[in-house]
């Protein structure tokens, strides 16, 4: 669907809405939304993109220690990298004091039809993906190149 300049920013403001309903943000760069994910198994930053380029929203699901004052450049660097690259699943990034993170990625295609509850289901089934792999990695049960 090609969409106009006015459909598009339309389109926008509706997801801007939803995410902003579903999410206690704690962080905002610009189209970047980031909360905090915490329960009795995991502990862990949730970033929500709305990708510029194309109508498509990115979460990425990571540890927590991404969210770290020494890391928060890198958080977004990562978030726009992996929304240029266009690709889902896990992957691994080296952090500051060269320690390895992994974190999950979904994307799914913007639309007005979008629902609070829609968001929600998605971002539950990407947080209870990460808490699976996540299980999986740190335990050693998990190929040699996990990244995606």
């Amino acid at each position: 669907m090609k969409y106009t300049p006015s459909s598009r920013d339309a389109l926008d403001a509706h997801c801007r809405e939803v995410i902003r309903s579903c999410l206690n943000i704690v962080e905002q760069h610009g189209d970047t939304y980031v909360a905090i994910h915490k329960d009795d198994e995991i502990d862990c930053v949730v970033l929500v993109s709305m990708i510029r380029s194309y109508p498509i929203m990115s979460i990425i699901v990571a540890d927590k220690i991404l969210f770290a004052d020494i890391n928060a450049d890198q958080m977004y660097g990562v978030a726009n990298k992996l929304n240029l690259d266009s690709v889902t699943g896990w992957h691994s990034v080296f952090l500051a004091d060269d320690s390895m993170i992994y974190m999950y990625r979904q994307c799914l295609w913007l639309s007005m039809n979008l629902t609070y509850e829609d968001l929600l289901a998605m971002l539950k089934e990407c947080i209870s993906e990460y808490k699976r792999g996540k299980g999986r990695l740190t335990t050693g049960d998990h190929p040699t190149n996990p990244v995606a």
